[in-house]
């Protein structure tokens, strides 16, 4: 849960690199968002406009409230499958919310020179939350409980 003041906690910051790799799962781990240390750039972005910087702490705390998280140790105790159902979770209850936080962390991923070039196209039927980075992460991206 952040704190009263609206900046994230330690264990805040570590949830959300884990939601990072998530959110754009890669199977190269060189190219996760979490391990580009891509979180800050994440909530500089969230944090330019009121409704983004809003919505980006409903998330926030919305992870911090997931009852499953907190029966196993945490976000980042919980399995790739376990993970991706609690962000499922999220996105079916704060759809306007999750859909703007997740397209600032594509913006900062596919931003960066770091990474690979942004998609064409986002959201096919197929697709869990962000787009896979190469063609060995297709299989990871389309199913869900990889």
């Amino acid at each position: 849960m952040p704190n009263h003041d609206g900046s994230l906690t330690d264990a805040d910051r570590v949830t959300l690199v884990r939601v990072l790799d998530r959110l754009i799962p890669t199977t190269n781990r060189e190219l996760a968002a979490g391990a580009l240390g891509m979180l800050d750039t994440v909530e500089k972005r969230a944090a330019g406009e009121q409704a983004t910087r809003s919505a980006f702490m409903r998330v926030v705390e919305a992870l911090s409230l997931d009852l499953t998280a907190h029966a196993i140790g945490g976000f980042s105790a919980m399995t790739i499958p376990q993970q991706n159902e609690a962000l499922l979770d999220i996105e079916r209850t704060l759809p306007v919310d999750f859909s703007l936080v997740l397209g600032i962390v594509r913006d900062v991923y596919y931003e960066s020179d770091r990474t690979p070039s942004r998609p064409a196209i986002f959201d096919a039927d197929d697709e869990l939350f962000g787009k896979a980075t190469d063609p060995a992460d297709a299989d990871v991206a389309s199913t869900p409980f990889s």
